[in-house]
């Protein structure tokens, strides 16, 4: 299943590439969108031979699981090649898993739940009627995948950040992203900054509150594998140094990285 997985995306992937050829920031986009699905199927497997529930599933469990991994962002190609168009983007995840629902081999819906709600918050799925017209136990193990997945997406996103300079344009929308101006923190953070969840994201935010908002994303870490190979990757050193530097406002970086960071030394990931 993987195999054809992998294939069935880059079909896509390169199909994205003819489209927007000769411009290079849609070019640059769609071959960040590639190695970002291939990085997060190798932060998925880092997982998948950690994780406690799966080490008595059969490989064609962990077959379907890599599937499922690789062909979070499936869509993800179709939606940059609409804004190349001028065309308003549409929800990658929702979009893949209706895509998947006529394509027979990915057709499960422990693939397909988990795919739709990867970039949602978890309400989204609770609240999803599929999700609640399945028995207790196949709602447990959808939401243990949507978690694998969505740790996986953020390891990657967060390697790729700190590691990945010439990255950085698609998470902040600027060239220059080191310029004064773009050190302040808007009311719009403020107000949410002391939820135990990830920061609003909103046009014509400064690089400083995005800054916060990946720092914001370790509240929604699942998995005690996760936080271990962000810190082996160096990501979460980084991502909070980061902030401190460019943020304006020290005091409410302090405050908010301190906030995040007594959250995950207390809190209770899941293995």
């Amino acid at each position: 299943m993987f195999d054809y997985a992998l294939r069935f995306l880059r079909l896509q992937y390169e199909q994205c590439l003819d489209l927007v050829s000769g411009n290079d920031f849609y070019t640059l986009y769609a071959n960040e969108k590639w190695r970002h699905s291939l990085q997060v199927s190798g932060a998925g497997n880092y997982l998948l031979k950690r994780i406690n529930f799966l080490k008595d599933k059969s490989e064609q469990y962990i077959d379907m699981l890599k599937s499922a991994i690789l062909l979070h962002d499936f869509c993800r190609f179709s939606e940059i090649a609409q804004a190349f168009h001028g065309k308003k983007s549409y929800d990658h995840g929702v979009a893949a898993a209706k895509f998947l629902e006529y394509t027979p081999l990915f057709d499960d819906i422990r693939i397909r739940l988990p795919i739709k709600h990867h970039g949602h918050l978890m309400e989204d799925l609770y609240k999803d009627e599929e999700y609640q017209n399945l028995p207790q136990n196949l709602q447990n193990e959808v939401e243990k995948i949507c978690f694998i997945i969505r740790d996986a997406d953020k390891i990657a996103n967060l390697n790729l950040f700190t590691h990945e300079e010439e990255y950085r344009i698609l998470f902040f929308g600027y060239d220059n992203y080191r310029h004064p101006q773009y050190g302040k923190i808007s009311e719009e953070i403020r107000k949410h900054s002391d939820e135990v969840e990830t920061l609003p994201r909103f046009a014509n935010a400064s690089v400083a509150d995005r800054l916060a908002g990946l720092v914001s994303w370790y509240l929604d870490i699942n998995y005690a594998y996760s936080l271990d190979y962000c810190t082996k990757t160096n990501s979460t050193d980084i991502i909070f140094k980061m902030f401190a530097d460019l943020c304006q406002d020290k005091e409410f970086a302090e405050h908010y990285s301190d906030f995040v960071l007594n959250y995950l030394q207390n809190h209770e990931f899941l293995r």
